[in-house]
């Protein structure tokens, strides 16, 4: 396949230069969600361990605030700003939104019933939404290359 038609498979054949212009905001978004993201799953570790880990909770719930915002403001970059040329970007950035919403709940769920039962769900859909992040790092440099950026 040309460069044109990858670009046609995402949007539209002029969505390489905007692809260009965007891409590379979309990654820094996208990298800063994969750093606060590895940052909970530290911040989880600690409040797993055997010792008191009050202070880790709370570091652990604010950055899935932070990992909450980081990802809504990703999607809606990705919605507005990539719409036309990289719609795998935006589909992926706003399933990422929702899932880590979706965490976020279960989290809290599991602190404020104290529902460890949910454990089983939570921390397989941590390493499914650390896998989305990383796959849209990846998906978005391999089109902007394609693109010729």
């Amino acid at each position: 396949k040309s460069v044109s038609d990858n670009a046609g498979a995402e949007g539209s054949s002029h969505g390489g230069g905007a692809l260009a212009r965007t891409g590379p905001v979309f990654a820094a978004l996208t990298g800063l969600t994969s750093l606060a993201i590895l940052l909970e799953a530290v911040f989880a570790g600690e409040v797993i361990a055997p010792a008191s880990s009050n202070g880790w909770l709370s570091a652990h719930n604010v950055t899935a605030d932070v990992v909450i915002a980081l990802t809504v403001i990703t999607a809606v970059y990705a919605a507005v700003c990539l719409r036309d040329s990289a719609r795998l970007l935006v589909i992926g950035s706003v399933v990422l939104a929702v899932l880590v919403i979706v965490q976020t709940a279960i989290g809290h769920a599991i602190t404020n019933n104290n529902d460890n039962g949910l454990l089983v769900i939570h921390v397989p859909l941590a390493l499914l939404v650390f896998g989305l992040t990383i796959w849209l790092s990846v998906k978005a440099r391999s089109l902007r290359k394609a693109a010729g950026s």
